[in-house]
């Protein structure tokens, strides 16, 4: 049997790396995608690729490549965002091409990254789509409309796929995830998220046999909490946030 082959879109030195060198570590073939890949990057992947995910045509290209020089991508880790901030006192007033160039990231390629991954052949390994969601779904941040705007539509996206596809489909055409890091209260980890817990949760929900809650809300040691049925919209500002994560976490 062939080796499994994950492949990470927006491969950072956080989550991207720490997620390569899990999965790499527990014997699959990593394929990372950036605009420019740092050398621990490089180190953990045996593929890296260049992309500019504002164009979405970029995707399909990175997808038959990859099945070209490491086989079928098992499970794919959309990490990739853009954001453009704003004043929060008066959110509306982002240019609209600076609007649309981060929704071509947050919403365009990651569709389209999860279109190519589930018209991809039954694989005999599971095959497990992971969008890195984190901020921005259980908050109302005007600072970063685009971002969330992007974030929130995904989120139907996904829950639309793992409803379809992992539960209907029994995961034929994929399990789907909406990964998200909070801290035990539930509010967002923001600057603190924690690369190494991202590598062990996206590790054990590449391990499942069936699709779990979509909606994969995660404590650094915990792994799932759900929060879903204390979902609170509260408009905050990135001040607070930010003064709450660095309380939290040293």
């Amino acid at each position: 049997m062939s080796s499994p082959v994950l492949l990470v879109f927006g491969a950072g030195g956080n989550v991207g790396l720490s997620v390569l060198k899990k999965f790499r570590t527990g014997g699959y073939k990593t394929a990372a995608v950036a605009r420019n890949a740092s050398d621990a990057v490089k180190a953990a992947s045996d593929k890296t690729y260049q992309a500019d995910l504002t164009d979405s045509s970029h995707v399909d290209r990175i997808f038959r490549q990859v099945e070209e020089d490491l086989g079928q991508p098992t499970v794919v880790v959309y990490n990739a965002y853009a954001a453009h901030f704003v004043n929060g006192a008066d959110p509306l007033t982002l240019p609209v091409s600076d609007f649309a160039a981060d929704l071509a990231v947050n919403v365009t390629s990651a569709y389209e990254a999860a279109k190519c991954f589930a018209a991809l052949p039954p694989s005999n390994h599971n095959k497990v789509f992971i969008f890195t969601g984190n901020m921005e779904f259980s908050i109302l941040l005007p600072e970063a409309l685009s971002l969330g705007v992007g974030k929130n539509a995904t989120a139907y996206m996904i829950e639309a796929a793992a409803n379809v596809y992992g539960i209907q489909g029994k995961g034929e055409k994929g399990y789907y995830y909406f990964g998200d890091e909070r801290f035990e209260d539930g509010y967002p980890t923001m600057a603190k998220i924690d690369g190494e817990a991202h590598g062990e949760f996206y590790w054990e929900l590449a391990q499942k046999k069936e699709q779990g809650p979509w909606n994969a809300t995660f404590v650094k040691g915990k792994g799932y909490v759900d929060f879903e049925t204390k979902r609170d919209r509260d408009l905050v500002s990135a001040a607070v946030l930010i003064e709450k994560a660095n309380k939290a976490r040293p």
